[in-house]
C-alpha cells in the first residue's frame, strides 16, 4: 500500500490488500490534456461515492452518499426479501465542503434532513462501523429506521483497495472494498400507529464500499453486488462494467470477491441484459472465474436533476445463480444468492 495515491502529479496505479490510512487522488497534473488548468479547478471534477450494502434477515439493501461537489445526493433503499416490496428514501443536498470523507481510519458521514436522516461512521481503533438511518414515510410508505453495526477485528472481515486509469493514465478511480458481518435490526412505523421489526439478527453481512474518479462528462456503468454462503463460509463480489474503466482491464479494475475473510481480485466481465433492465442479466469473463446470471425481482429508478448535474440511477434486487473461482483455484457453485444491481447514466 503507498503512502499516498498521487505522488509527482501523477498517479499510482495497482490492486493492494488492506486500506490506506486515506483515499486521496487530489493533485494529478493536468488530468483532462494540456490544457494548463490549476489543480484546485480539476480536484472539483472528483466525484465520490460511499455505500453501505446490507442483507440482514428478510432485508436487503443499502445506504449510499453521492458527493458531486456542487450537489450531494443520499439515498436509503431496501427491500423485504420475501415478498419483493421495496421501500424507497431519497434526499438531495446543497454544497457542502466534503460529504464522503478521506479517512478510512475515522470518519463519518451524515445526511441532517429532519425526515432523511442517514448516517454512516467508522472508527478503527474502537472496532465499529456503524450505520443508523431514521426516514420519515408518506402516505405510500412506511416511516423506517434501522441500527447496523459491524466489526474490523472479526475473522470474516476482508478489504481490498485499487487505483485504476479512468480510463487513460492522465486520470484515475480510486475504490475501496470490504467485506464484514453485521448485526442489527431495520423496524417500519405505519401512520396508524403500527410497527413492524422487517429484520433483526446477529448474523447478516455488509459491504462496505467508497469510490473516487475523475469523471468524464458522460459517463455510464452497470455493477452486481451478491451476498451469500458456501459450504458454511461467508461471499460477497462485487462486479462492474464502467465507461471509465482502464484501457487494459486485464491489469487495471476493481472487481472483487470476498470468501471466508480472504480476497480474490477478479478479471473484467461483460454485462447484458438483451431483455432488457428487468430480464435476466448475463455476467461473464474470458479467463472462467466468473459465470454468473442475475434475476431482478424488485427495481427503482432514481432520476436526479440538479444544477448542471443530470442522472439516472436503477436499483434492482434480484437473485443470483452460477459459478466463481477463488484465487487458490476453489469453484464457488450456488443456485440462489440475494443480490443488487445497479445502472446508472451520468452527465456533469
Amino acid at each position: 500500500m503507498p503512502e499516498s495515491f498521487v505522488r509527482s502529479g501523477k498517479p499510482v496505479f495497482g490492486t493492494f490488500k488492506g486500506h490506506p490510512r486515506r483515499l486521496d487522488i487530489r493533485g494529478v497534473f493536468r488530468p483532462y490534456g494540456v490544457i494548463p488548468l490549476p489543480t484546485f479547478i480539476t480536484n472539483l471534477r472528483i466525484k465520490s461515492r460511499l455505500v453501505f450494502s446490507f442483507d440482514i434477515g428478510e432485508c436487503i439493501g443499502h445506504v449510499s452518499f453521492i458527493d458531486a461537489k456542487i450537489a450531494g445526493f443520499s439515498e436509503v433503499v431496501f427491500w423485504n426479501k420475501s415478498t419483493g416490496q421495496r421501500f424507497v428514501y431519497h434526499s438531495l443536498m446543497g454544497p457542502r465542503r466534503r460529504l464522503v470523507p478521506h479517512s478510512l481510519e475515522a470518519a463519518s458521514t451524515s445526511n441532517y434532513s429532519r425526515s432523511r436522516y442517514a448516517r454512516i461512521s467508522w472508527n478503527r481503533s474502537h472496532d465499529k462501523l456503524s450505520v443508523i438511518f431514521d426516514v420519515k414515510g408518506d402516505s405510500a410508505r412506511p416511516s423506517a429506521r434501522a441500527a447496523l453495526s459491524a466489526s474490523f477485528s472479526s475473522s470474516r472481515f476482508s478489504d481490498l483497495t485499487s487505483v485504476r486509469p479512468s480510463p487513460t493514465l492522465r486520470r484515475c478511480s480510486a475504490s475501496y472494498s470490504a467485506s464484514l458481518p453485521l448485526a442489527g435490526s431495520v423496524s417500519l412505523s405505519y401512520k396508524d400507529g403500527g410497527t413492524k421489526t422487517l429484520s433483526s439478527s446477529d448474523a447478516g453481512a455488509a459491504f462496505f464500499c467508497m469510490t473516487r474518479t475523475y469523471m468524464k462528462f458522460h459517463s455510464a456503468g452497470e455493477s452486481v453486488l451478491g451476498f451469500g454462503e458456501h459450504q458454511g463460509k461467508p461471499v460477497s463480489f462485487l462486479i462492474s462494467s464502467e465507461s471509465h474503466d482502464a484501457a487494459d482491464t486485464d491489469r487495471y479494475n476493481s472487481n472483487v470477491l470476498f470468501y471466508d475473510g480472504v480476497p480474490t481480485p477478479l478479471p473484467p466481465v461483460v454485462i447484458t441484459h438483451y431483455s432488457g433492465m428487468d430480464g435476466k442479466w448475463v455476467i461473464q469473463d474470458t479467463e472462467n472465474m466468473v459465470d454468473l446470471t442475475f434475476s431482478p425481482v424488485s427495481r427503482n429508478v432514481h432520476n436526479v436533476n440538479a444544477f448542471i448535474v443530470r442522472s439516472v440511477y436503477h436499483t434492482i434486487y434480484g437473485i443470483l445463480e452460477g459459478a466463481l473461482v477463488t484465487s487458490s483455484g476453489e469453484k464457488i457453485a450456488f443456485k440462489s444468492f440475494s443480490g443488487i444491481a445497479e445502472s446508472y447514466l451520468i452527465r456533469l
